[in-house]
């Protein structure tokens, strides 16, 4: 797949960056919300996806847990993909780079709405429901592999 996106960890400097992409679609999602997603602790990881200019496009935050009925899940709360040239590729991109990720697990969800808060994306009974999402399954041997 031909892409004009860098997809990575979010490095520092883009955090102020993604968190204005994040408050563009979820407005209620509060700046020191966001600051504690980089807690060490909470165990929350953050992919970017960014032009060749280094302005971010896309956003995905996610973690790894073990879910009461589908066993290891990543699971994306967040992900977002804006651009006036081709949300489509960036979106492409950081699924990609999702699935790869995703390599050890069972399932990967991407929430269908975004949450408003820390709160909201922490909460556990929200984490174990099963109907708010894309449920991509993640078969052996080709995760990664899944948009090329």
């Amino acid at each position: 797949m031909h892409c004009d996106y860098v997809v990575g960890e979010l490095a520092s400097n883009q955090r102020q960056a993604a968190y204005a992409l994040v408050c563009s679609v979820a407005p209620t999602f509060a700046e020191s919300d966001w600051d504690a997603l980089f807690d060490s602790a909470r165990k929350w990881n953050c992919t970017g996806a960014s032009d060749l200019a280094g302005r971010v496009r896309g956003l995905a935050v996610f973690r790894f847990l073990m879910h009461p009925d589908a066993g290891f899940l990543m699971d994306v709360p967040i992900f977002i993909a804006l651009s006036s040239a081709n949300h489509q590729a960036v979106a492409e991109a950081l699924f990609s780079r999702l699935s790869g990720y995703a390599a050890a697990c069972r399932f990967m969800r991407v929430w269908s709405n975004l949450p408003g808060s820390l709160e909201q994306l922490e909460d556990i009974h929200l984490f174990r429901r099963w109907d708010h999402g894309l449920i991509y399954p993640i078969l052996p041997g080709i995760a990664g592999s899944a948009l090329q």
